[in-house]
């Protein structure tokens, strides 16, 4: 299988791909809280190999608190998915998400969530492909005092 689950020999590869997801972090702020939620069960990385390196990752947790639009509790939830660009258009997003249901399955849990923003047109019609059904949208507001 070409899936492996993040640990602490390929932690930094996991923290550098997600990078590339959040250029807005920084590496030794995301890889104190990967090392950290990873130390639980209830969150769980994955990474992807192709040609001998790392080429994408999944990062799913297992929600109990109210996730918008399922009616099950817990749920196993995507928090993070990427592909490197070279890579992209190859299935393996699909071949991730396939594993984040089989992970679902073997645990009892029958619904997976996402989400993405509002305009990120790829990332929905992505979801929406793999046969997640879009439950709603949601504007956040913030009021400095």
């Amino acid at each position: 299988m070409n899936i492996v689950s993040v640990n602490t020999d390929n932690l930094k590869e996991y923290v550098e791909l997600s990078l590339l997801l959040f250029p807005e972090e920084t590496y030794d702020v995301e890889y104190e809280m990967y090392k950290e939620s990873f130390a639980t069960d209830k969150e769980m990385g994955f990474l992807y190999q192709a040609d001998n390196k790392y080429v994408a990752l999944l990062h799913i947790s297992i929600r109990s608190d109210y996730v918008n639009g399922t009616d099950t509790s817990p749920v196993v939830y995507i928090e993070a998915i990427y592909v490197l660009p070279d890579y992209r258009k190859k299935g393996i997003a699909r071949e991730l998400i396939e594993f984040a249901e089989s992970i679902a399955k073997e645990k009892g849990i029958t619904q997976l969530a996402s989400d993405c923003f509002i305009d990120n047109h790829a990332s929905e019609l992505f979801h929406k492909s793999c046969g997640f059904r879009e439950e709603e949208r949601v504007i956040c507001f913030v009021k400095d005092v």
